[in-house]
């Protein structure tokens, strides 16, 4: 096989994605594994016979007109959607370096675009039209090369010196919106051209050698209409996530009591004491939590031996509420339901209210989700940097209002159907995202499930 490779013209990539066990510590045995494949893809190189999905040929001198970058993926051939080509990026659009300081420009009236998702301002402006505006460096550093957004930008804006504005040479044959879609999708394989041990980044030179499918302009409107109309959609649905809020129209004659009157805080996990240890119980993470939603579902299970002395307890219908900034401000907070053996744990930043019979776990939940209660316990909490948290006096000493329980239920019955229509919003954005995924990649000739 050396003397073969020696002989030949081509070089073989492979793109392995599974060998049959997994990656982590225990290499637990899988049902995937694509090196048979890629064997058989080596007997096919010499007996020059077709390879499988898996491979591809890249001429010597590609390589080494790209300097020996063995970055594989830049280098295959893909069909995409409609008729089209693979230009170079440098051969289709202009790429120019920003020139602006991230942190020493003054502040003015124009947009500086810096690798933040946000942009600062500036008192001068370096361009005046669309650019896709791409990051030289890696989002993390430390020796990895990834990149975590693209932007978009239009009119007059400053460029910080961190990023390369990347606009085409002919808008009757490339459009910057359309560009802007593609190159987004293709965020990771932007980065591999990135360099470096400890300082990752890539030079103009670099990112001008990237292909891309370029389509003829009627058919990239089309794909830009399509994606822009998918979008509208997502942003018509956050904004209905932004802005909705439970509200209680307090009623004067309800009376107003403290939290710890009508529910307990973080109880005592002395109750399970006579439990077995082998008990298998709920395990809640801070993640599992939704924003915006009453309730929320355990996502994996414990012994008892495992949580009891590092997690947070608690049981049933309890109420979780998260204590520590930002997810305190985001709202994580949700009532424990389906639990394993009706016992759960969690993370040590939650606090947990169970009622005493006199309230709803559904009204402690909407009394501790509202702006006026994120506002007062914001002001008053403790600690510095973003590990700020709520104090336990505090939440024991808000004031709510204590209807009956039949008006409680009726109140709560009309917040649940609107939540419903919220998380009905929640999912339109995931189906939506997931068909603007599928268009663009349907340009790239891959394949997304809607």
């Amino acid at each position: 096989m050396t003397l073969f490779a020696k002989k030949t013209n081509h070089i073989m990539f492979s793109d392995i994605q599974s060998i049959g066990v997994s990656l982590g510590v225990k290499r637990t045995p899988t049902n995937e594994n694509d090196l048979p494949l890629i064997l058989g893809d080596y007997k096919a190189l010499y007996c020059n016979t077709e390879l499988s999905e898996r491979s591809w040929l890249v001429e010597r001198r590609a390589l080494l007109a790209n300097g020996c970058n063995l970055t594989g993926k830049q280098y295959r051939i893909v069909t995409s959607r409609g008729m089209g080509t693979f230009p170079r990026l440098g051969e289709v659009c202009f790429i120019t370096k920003g020139i602006s300081s991230s942190t020493k420009t003054e502040p003015g009236l124009y947009p500086l675009l810096t690798t933040a998702e946000n942009p600062t301002t500036s008192d001068n402006y370096q361009f005046d039209s669309d650019a896709v505006c791409v990051p030289l460096i890696s989002s993390t550093g430390h020796g990895r090369a990834t990149l975590k957004r693209i932007h978009y930008a239009s009119g007059k804006f400053a460029l910080a010196n961190l990023l390369a504005a990347v606009q085409p040479r002919d808008k009757d044959k490339l459009s910057t919106k359309y560009l802007y879609y593609i190159l987004g999708f293709k965020k990771d394989s932007i980065a591999l051209l990135m360099k470096g041990a400890a300082n990752v980044s890539m030079n103009v030179e670099d990112l001008a050698k990237f292909q891309i499918p370029l389509q003829p302009l009627e058919v990239q409107q089309e794909i830009v209409a399509e994606i822009d109309g998918y979008q509208k959609v997502i942003d018509g649905a956050r904004a209905v996530l932004d802005n909705y809020h439970p509200h209680i129209p307090i009623h004067p004659d309800w009376p107003m009591v403290a939290l710890d009157d009508v529910c307990s805080v973080n109880p005592q996990k002395s109750e399970i004491n006579k439990l077995d240890r082998n008990t298998i119980v709920s395990f809640v993470p801070m993640a599992a939590v939704n924003e915006n939603a009453i309730g929320f579902e355990p996502r994996d299970s414990k012994t008892l031996a495992e949580v009891s002395n590092s997690y947070t307890y608690f049981k049933e219908n309890d109420v979780l509420l998260a204590k520590v900034t930002p997810c305190f401000e985001n709202g994580k907070a949700g009532i424990a339901r389906n639990l394993t053996n009706g016992i759960g744990f969690g993370s040590s930043e939650f606090y947990v209210l169970r009622s005493n019979g006199s309230i709803l776990p559904e009204w402690i939940y909407i009394c501790v989700t509202t702006p006026k209660f994120r506002e007062i316990a914001t002001a008053q909490m403790t600690g510095t940097g973003g590990l700020q948290r709520v104090p336990r006096a505090v939440v024991e000493g808000y004031s709510i209002p204590l209807p009956s329980l039949e008006t409680q239920q009726q109140i709560v019955a009309e917040i649940e159907a609107e939540q419903a229509l919220v998380a009905a919003n929640r999912e339109l954005i995931a189906r939506m995202e997931r068909k603007i995924q599928a268009a663009i990649a349907g340009v790239w000739g891959e394949e997304k499930t809607v």
